[in-house]
C-alpha cells in the first residue's frame, strides 16, 4: 500500500462514523471515478460476488433476505460457462444457487428460463478459452431480462477495466482491492447499475442478513477509496517499463549460468504480465522445476516463484513476476536461482 493509504486508514481508525453514510459517500466518489452508476466497498472480490448473488435472488425484500440461503420462492439458478467453473465459484453457490453449465451462445439462450437469477461471467487467466465473450453474454442475458455478474477480481491492470465493463452493460462487477490496486488486502469493489448495487448493499453488513459475515470496516472503506484515487493518478506506462527493466536485470544476471535460457512469456493475460520464464536443462543440472520452486521457498530469504506449467495457458520454466518486488529484490532472486543451479552443476 502507498503511504497515503496507510495514513488514511490510520486516521479513519481514530474516528467514529456512521457506516451507511460513509459507504454512501465513498460509493458516490468511486462511481464518479469509474463511470459506474453506483458502487460500494466490500471485504474482497469474493464477498462482492456473494452480495451480488444475494441481490439477484432475494433482492432487497427483507422476508426473502432473512431466508437465505434457502431460496424457496426465489430464482435459484445461474448460467455459467463450463470453462468458468473454478474453485472460486463458491462465492455464487454459498447463497444457495445452482450453477447451470453451458458452453455455447445457443446453449446459453436455451438454458435461460424463469428460474434464472443471473448469468455469471469470470474474467481470469483461469478461464481463457471460453466460447462466449462478455459482450455477447451481456446481450443474451439482457435480451432475456436477466442481469450479468462479472468476477473481475484480478483484472487490474489495465486501469481502463474499472470503467470498461460497466460501459459494456455489466450489471455488477467485483474487483479485488488488495492486488494491483494496492488497497487493503481485505477490501474490494462492487460496481454497477444503481438498482442492483443498492440491492446488494441491502444484504451487506452492518445490515443483519446472510452476508453480515462479509463485514468491511471504516479503515478498509477509506483505504480502498484512497488506493483507487492513487492508482488512477499513476503513470502506468512508466511503472510497466520499470517492471520490464526489473526482469531484464534478472535475465542479464543469469547470463552465463549453465544451460540457462530466459524469455518473456506471451501476453495472453495483460493483468498478469510482464512475466519472465527461466529455463534450464534439468537432466544436466540435476534440478527439476518443482525442486527449484521448493528450494526458493525454503531458502533465506524465502522466495515465492511460479511453476508456469500450472498456469492457463501453461508455459515452460520458472515464472518471475515483478509487480510484488521492491527495487533490488529482483537481483536477490536472480542470484539465488543461479546459486541453486551452479551448486548442483
Amino acid at each position: 500500500m502507498a503511504p497515503e493509504v496507510h495514513r488514511a486508514m490510520e486516521e479513519a481508525s481514530r474516528n467514529f462514523v456512521p457506516i451507511h453514510e460513509l459507504q454512501d459517500k465513498v460509493g458516490r466518489r468511486i462511481a464518479e471515478l469509474t463511470g459506474a452508476e453506483d458502487a460500494f466497498v466490500t471485504c474482497g472480490a469474493s464477498a462482492g460476488l456473494c452480495l451480488a448473488s444475494c441481490a439477484v435472488t432475494a433482492g432487497d425484500d427483507k422476508s426473502k433476505m432473512s431466508l437465505l440461503p434457502d431460496l424457496t420462492g426465489m430464482k435459484s439458478q445461474m448460467m455459467i460457462q463450463k470453462r468458468h467453473r473454478t474453485s472460486y465459484d463458491h462465492a455464487f453457490r454459498m447463497v444457495g444457487v445452482k450453477l447451470v453449465e453451458v458452453e455455447t451462445a445457443e446453449e446459453m439462450k436455451r438454458a435461460i428460463g424463469p428460474d434464472t437469477a443471473a448469468v455469471a461471467f469470470v474474467a481470469s487467466h483461469h478461464t481463457l478459452g471460453h466460447k462466449v465473450e462478455l459482450e455477447e453474454a451481456v446481450a443474451i442475458a439482457h435480451a432475456a431480462g436477466v442481469p450479468v455478474i462479472l468476477d473481475a477480481a484480478a483484472e487490474i491492470p489495465p486501469a481502463s477495466n474499472l470503467s470498461k465493463f460497466v460501459k459494456m452493460g455489466v450489471d455488477m462487477v467485483a474487483f479485488s482491492g488488495g492486488k494491483n490496486l494496492r488497497g487493503p488486502q481485505c477490501s474490494g469493489l462492487l460496481l454497477g447499475k444503481r438498482e442492483w448495487i443498492r440491492k446488494a448493499y441491502a444484504n451487506s453488513a452492518p445490515h443483519n442478513y446472510f452476508a453480515r459475515i462479509a463485514k468491511v470496516g471504516k479503515e478498509e472503506i477509506v483505504g480502498m477509496l484512497v488506493a483507487l484515487e492513487h492508482y488512477l493518478k499513476k503513470d502506468h506506462e512508466v511503472e510497466r517499463k520499470e517492471w520490464h527493466r526489473m526482469l531484464d536485470r534478472v535475465a542479464e544476471r543469469l547470463k552465463g549460468a549453465p544451460t540457462v535460457f530466459t524469455e518473456y512469456i506471451p501476453n495472453n493475460d495483460y493483468s498478469h504480465s510482464p512475466r519472465l520464464s527461466v529455463q534450464w536443462d534439468e537432466s544436466k543440472l540435476g534440478v527439476t522445476l518443482t525442486q527449484m520452486v521448493e528450494r526458493l521457498r525454503k531458502g533465506s530469504p524465502s522466495i515465492e516463484a511460479s511453476d508456469m506449467r500450472n498456469f492457463n495457458p501453461p508455459w515452460e520454466g520458472l515464472g518471475i513476476f515483478p509487480y510484488n518486488l521492491k527495487p533490488g529484490e529482483e537481483l536477490i532472486i536472480a542470484d539465488r536461482v543461479k546459486q541453486i543451479l551452479t551448486a548442483k552443476a
